[in-house]
């Protein structure tokens, strides 16, 4: 059981964690996030299961490309961002493309109705994507993640408002989310990144990508069964 502490600082350490993951697929890495991630700290995994496995070597492969690198070699990192992600250079278009609507759509195309719900959800509260900061689609891998982000930081605020109901129904909503917009597509999607990836860098996101959202699944299974916020 977690008492109210703990569940605060887990939900601050679960919206850190996907606006961190939506930022690395957004857009590529500049100057500016690789200073970050060569200061970044991982957490040390402890567990032995299939997630906690995945993290761990996410992390490592991360840690150990940033710190091999400079500034110098973020082309060749761009470049293979737009290898997995655009499919830059493959002439049959095969790639990891990181939006929903190619995964769960049986034709594989991009847009369509699951984009369209993605911009409702958005739109219904107020966060709708800034077409001149985020040229992409709103069914993105990037913006999905920061948007489970946000609803984090939102259960962050009612557990420190002591607001149980809006909690759980937070919870909830977040639950519904990672089933039917992030579960439902993103281990392919990981696996992909796997698949094309010609650096380590992507392949750890792509580790510690579906490492979380088994993690997250676990929790989420939970749920308010297990704290102690009264």
């Amino acid at each position: 059981m977690m008492d109210k502490t703990e569940v605060i600082a887990l939900s601050k350490a679960r919206a850190s964690m996907y606006r961190f993951l939506g930022g690395l697929y957004i857009m590529e890495v500049d100057k500016e996030q690789l200073a970050l991630l060569k200061k970044m700290v991982f957490p040390e995994i402890e567990g032995t299961g299939d997630a906690d496995q995945d993290l761990k070597e996410g992390y490592a492969l991360i840690r150990d490309y940033v710190a091999g690198i400079t500034e110098e070699d973020l082309d060749d990192l761009a470049a293979d961002y737009a290898k997995v992600f655009l499919a830059a250079g493959d002439a049959a278009g095969r790639a990891a493309f990181p939006y929903e609507s190619v995964y769960v759509n049986k034709k594989h195309q991009v847009g369509g109705s699951t984009e369209m719900q993605m911009h409702a959800l958005y739109k219904a509260r107020g966060r709708e994507a800034d077409p001149h900061v985020y040229r992409t689609m709103d069914d993105n891998i990037g913006l999905m993640l920061e948007y489970q982000g946000m609803l984090c930081e939102e259960l962050t605020e009612a557990l420190e408002a002591g607001d149980r109901e809006k909690a759980e129904a937070l919870l909830k909503e977040q639950k519904a989310f990672l089933k039917t917009h992030l579960t439902n597509w993103v281990h392919s999607f990981s696996g992909d990144i796997l698949r094309y990836a010609g650096l380590d860098f992507y392949k750890g996101v792509a580790k510690i990508t579906g490492g979380f959202m088994k993690k997250e699944t676990e929790f989420l299974k939970e749920g308010v069964s297990v704290w102690d916020i009264a």
